[in-house]
């Protein structure tokens, strides 16, 4: 069945799937979300989640055939067409025909109409002077989310609200400040005013109203007098505190909708204002740079990646619509490595194209240096994952050409920022040189490398060094022996050996100077590396995999 997309006339209410996640400007740590983007059969299905009001497809960006006719200014009835929002029952149906009352129950009610204007300073509310704004915080707005008017509050009571809010932030900034302690709060012992402060709370949250004629005949009234136009009476359905808790959510999302709105989107121009947040899997991240997505994409705060397919999408709802109808599981192409839960799967640009870019754009987002985003047909790509029952999850990847004429065997690399520090770095660049010693090649990575990845470059060169140095038994040392053996590039090896101190240049000779403490303890480090990562290693009887040349000349 074709989905239709909403017109502007036809938004209402966009409070209910922003209220819950307002979130300070202040850059936090990557952390992991409650929301799980893997959906498989014979998993536990995730949590439910509140409907949205309004039909967004998972395009997002198409538009249907009504649509366009109206744009060419056809006559088109759209009285029949309006599209439906859910709203709490609180007028003539609150009681059912056998006396049991319906409150907690929705109907479907068309959505009114409405000259909103995206581009307009005025509130599209009748009767609305645009004066105040919901959160407190603005002395005009130009939305029904941010309209006191249509919530049934007053722009005083608004201010009211937001200055008490703020002096509540500082009183709970002192107490911190207090704290002399700060680590294992929350497996400390309440104190007696916590203690104090928690049943009072519990009673208020217990002290629920009862449902009388009285509230029932002022709800009716309500609808009667406004229709549509204003938001449903709510209060006497539940706690007092409850209620005020609801309002308070529901005024920090309309300050975050409107510094969204006006503040964000107006400076997106800047690098800093630009994609500042990404959602890929369980996991949300801050990202470093900037990115060359569409437009209408990289000028939103966050975006939401799926972690398999790599499609980017604008909201959470859009990204949980696109889960429940994704099939892969799985980078496409071939799987050439897999041990344990660790595999690598070998993508053509050629073939899957429209991936390869994705990937492009998610790795510019952490890579300053990176300029390839979508010619990505000459180029094969190595993504690496870490397996579980949800499917292969994204660690990182690397690509090269497939005819390098210098011998690249990388040209980008990049392991995820929830996966950093924890060996999989040195993998990737590891199965990087095992594919050169199967071309037979010798390979070095392409320049520039961003500083994460020299870090991460000499400190497998010096490794690898080392524990060829502590095997190697003979007197006399040939660089070019070296390079062919562990498939390093003679230039690089140079560079190793002089930054450990270990090349010197005696008599008309270049001479190795083998120095026992530096191998030393090298061996004890690695004696003493974490069981997590010293099963980290590349096994190259698991690789299953021909040349891209030899390929060629196979077929």
């Amino acid at each position: 069945m074709r989905r239709r997309k909403r017109l502007h006339g036809d938004s209402v209410s966009e409070e209910s799937e922003h209220s819950a996640e307002v979130e300070t400007d202040e850059e936090q740590p990557t952390r992991r979300t409650r929301r799980s983007a893997a959906i498989v059969v014979g998993q536990a299905s995730p949590t439910k989640k509140r409907k949205l009001t309004k039909d967004t497809s998972d395009s997002d960006n198409e538009e249907t055939t009504e649509n366009k006719t109206e744009a060419k200014g056809k006559a088109v009835p759209r009285a029949k067409k309006t599209a439906k929002t859910a709203v709490a029952v609180c007028s003539e149906d609150v009681d059912s025909e056998d006396g049991n009352s319906l409150l907690g129950l929705t109907e479907r009610r068309a959505t009114p109409k409405t000259n909103y204007d995206e581009t307009s300073a005025h509130c599209p509310l009748p009767g609305c002077d645009s004066k105040g704004h919901l959160s407190g915080r603005h002395e005009s707005h130009r939305t029904l989310t941010s309209c006191p008017l249509f919530h049934n509050t007053t722009a005083e009571d608004c201010k009211v609200r937001y200055e008490k809010r703020i002096k509540n932030i500082e009183d709970r900034k002192k107490v911190v400040a207090e704290l002399k302690d700060r680590r294992g709060l929350r497996h400390q012992a309440l104190s007696e005013s916590q203690k104090l402060k928690y049943e009072k709370i519990t009673k208020a949250r217990n002290k629920r109203p009862e449902v009388t004629e009285e509230v029932k005949e002022k709800q009716r009234k309500h609808k009667e007098e406004h229709g549509n136009s204003r938001q449903p009476l709510i209060s006497g359905l539940t706690s007092d505190y409850d209620y005020e808790l609801f309002k308070e959510a529901q005024s920090r999302a309309c300050e975050l909708l409107e510094h969204q709105m006006t503040q964000h989107l107006a400076k997106s121009d800047l690098q800093e204002y630009r994609i500042k947040k990404l959602e890929l899997g369980c996991y949300e991240m801050n990202t470093w740079y900037s990115s060359p997505y569409p437009e209408e994409y990289a000028r939103l705060p966050k975006i939401y990646l799926c972690e398999f397919c790599l499609k980017y999408m604008r909201t959470a709802t859009i990204l949980r619509r696109h889960m429940a109808k994704c099939l892969w599981r799985h980078p496409p192409g071939d799987e050439i490595y897999r041990k344990g839960n660790i595999s690598f799967f070998e993508v053509d640009g050629k073939k899957n194209k429209v991936y390869c870019q994705n990937l492009c754009l998610l790795a510019k987002l952490f890579l300053d240096h990176k300029t390839l985003y979508f010619d990505v047909e000459p180029f094969l790509f190595y993504a690496m994952t870490e397996n579980d029952g949800n499917g292969c999850h994204l660690v990182g990847y690397f690509s090269k050409e497939k005819n390098s004429f210098l011998n690249y065997n990388v040209s980008c690399i990049l392991t995820l920022p929830q996966y950093m520090r924890q060996g999989f770095g040195k993998m990737l660049i590891d199965f990087s040189y095992l594919l050169s010693k199967v071309e037979e090649k010798v390979g070095s990575p392409e320049r520039p490398l961003s500083d994460l990845g020299l870090l991460s470059y000499r400190s497998y060169w010096k490794d690898v060094l080392l524990e060829y140095l502590h095997k190697y038994k003979g007197q006399e040392i040939c660089i070019k022996d070296v390079s062919q053996e562990t498939a390093i590039n003679a230039n690089d090896i140079v560079s190793t050996l002089q930054a450990l101190g270990m090349l010197k240049y005696w008599k008309g000779k270049h001479l190795v100077l083998k120095k026992q403490d530096l191998i030393d303890e090298f061996l004890e480090k690695k004696a003493n590396r974490p069981a997590e990562f010293a099963n980290k290693v590349i096994d190259p009887s698991c690789l299953k995999w021909t040349p891209h040349s030899k390929r060629d000349s196979l077929s």
